[in-house]
Order: C-alpha cells, then structure tokens, then sequence
C-alpha cells in the first residue's frame, strides 16, 4: 500500500479542515479551499454533472485520475446520494499511500467516515460494490502508471467514461500526465459526448487539451483561482468557451507549448503549434483577424 519511501503529514487549512500532503512531492491534496468545495467547484459543477445525471440517465461512468486521499470521489457519491443512481468508478494511480494515510488518520477527515469498509476492500481486492444510500457504485482500482502505453486499455475495455476528474500532481512535479501523447490517448477512450475538468489554468495545458482534440473552456473558481480549466468532446457541454482573447493571451504566453518530451522546458509557442492552434473548430467563428493574433 505505498512505497516505503513515500511520506505524508495531515496539513490543517484555512477553514480548519486537514488535508493529506505528500513529502515526496511537496504537494498538498486539494490545498486551500478542502476537498469538498474543489470537487464541486472544479469538477462537479463545471462539467454540469447534476444535470447530465438526470432522469433521462440514471447510470454515469466516471474516471477519477488521481485517486489521492479518494476525497472528488467521495464527495460524488455524497453529492448524488438521494436519488436512485447507479455510478461506475474507475480511479487511477500510482500508489495508495496518501489513501492509507488518510484512512488511518481518518479523525481528521470526516468525508471518509461510513467509507472505511469499501475503502478496504477497494484496496485489497481492486474493486468493490456497495450502495451508498440511494447510489448503487461500481468501483474499480487501477494501480499503475497511466501515462505508460496500453495501461488505459483494461478501463477502455469495461467502461467508456462520461465524465474525467483529472486531478493528478502538477506539470512541474509529474509532466508526463499532463503531455500531449497523454491526452491524446484520453481522447480516444472516450464516447460521444464526455467532459474532462481539471484544476489547472496554465496555458500550454488548455493549449495541449485543445491539440489532443477537446473543445475546452473556463472552469470554475475555487480558491484564489479565478477559473480552472473544464474540456469536452463537443461544445454543447460546457460554457463559457476560451475565444479570441483567451488567444491574444495564449499568443503572448512564455508557458504555452504543450509537452511533447521529457525533460520540458517552458517557452512560447512555436509557429507549427500557433497554426494548429488556429486551425481549431473552436476558434473558426472568432471575429478577430488571426493575423493580429500572431506570436511574438
């Protein structure tokens, strides 16, 4: 459950909720604000999952990319507990050990608590089935590194997913779950009509989630952030989209071509990147004239 290596500390916030930091990585699970508020701030309500999960769709298939401390997936289940649903989860990640952290800190995180049974078993066994209230999950594990080639292909196999909470550690600390290649290959798991949120409002993130083929637009505001970053395979599923001075922006910006290898170095976009960028769906309607959009 961990590597022997790995070391977490419960850090209070400001509201006087905990979170789970990792040493190793010198990041704090869902800093400033606490889990509950990031996961409807970030993910929940940008990607308008209570109104996709309507009458006319009792069963959601959800991707959690960045299982962590399992607090975006909790808070789903919590969040849609009254009504007759059935919810298929798949969490991703490369370790358990800010779960069992968490679970054996568990005083200082009340979202786990009525969880703890299926925790284990999750854990143990890679999947577990239980009812929550009125919500029947379908959870599975996926330990592993999903950023490797065809580590994504068991969950594409069962489950083509609605909705991705992707909420891995940042670009800085873990670069190849935010590449091209690896949103490009999200891309191609997913069905007609899915979202994708995420927490970051980098350019040369939104710049990559546009490359990889997704529509992409403003998320919510959560923290000291003004907005973060929501995506979809088609436009009518989120609102308000990036346009033309989202790119007069982007066309400026020294962090705003996407990761292709590694080791990445920030900069500008280059002229082939800025000609695909422009080239997209997205942007042919923009009134502004492209030529005046060009990078320095």
């Amino acid at each position: 459950m961990g590597q022997p290596s790995e070391s977490y500390s419960a850090v209070q916030l400001a509201d006087g909720s905990y979170s789970v930091r990792s040493e190793v990585h010198q990041e704090t699970f869902h800093p400033v604000v606490g889990s509950k508020v990031e996961a409807r701030c970030v993910y929940f309500d940008p990607m308008r999952l209570e109104q996709r999960w309507g009458s006319r769709c009792n069963e959601l298939c959800v991707w959690d990319v960045g299982l962590g401390s399992a607090g975006n997936a909790l808070h789903l289940m919590r969040a849609h507990e009254k009504t007759p649903r059935k919810l298929r989860l798949h969490s991703f990640d490369k370790t358990l050990g800010g779960l069992r952290f968490a679970l054996d800190h568990a005083e200082k995180f009340p979202y786990l608590h009525g969880f703890e049974r299926p925790l284990e078993t999750l854990m143990q066994e890679s999947e577990v089935h239980f009812q929550w209230q009125h919500l029947e999950v379908h959870w599975k594990l996926h330990l592993g590194d999903l950023s490797q080639k065809g580590f994504m292909a068991p969950a594409h196999a069962s489950a083509r997913p609605d909705a991705i909470l992707y909420d891995p550690y940042s670009p800085a600390k873990n670069p190849e779950m935010w590449s091209l290649g690896m949103f490009q290959s999200l891309a191609t798991c997913l069905p007609t009509s899915a979202t994708l949120a995420t927490y970051s409002r980098s350019t040369s993130v939104r710049v990559t989630l546009l490359l990889a083929g997704f529509v992409v637009g403003k998320g919510g505001q959560v923290g000291e952030k003004e907005e973060t970053t929501v995506a979809a395979t088609t436009a009518t599923l989120i609102s308000p989209l990036l346009g033309a001075e989202w790119l007069r922006r982007a066309s400026r910006s020294t962090n705003a071509e996407p990761i292709r290898t590694l080791p990445h170095q920030r900069s500008s976009m280059t002229h082939t990147t800025w000609q695909a960028l422009l080239e997209h769906p997205q942007f042919q309607d923009i009134s502004l004239d492209p030529r005046l959009l060009r990078p320095s």
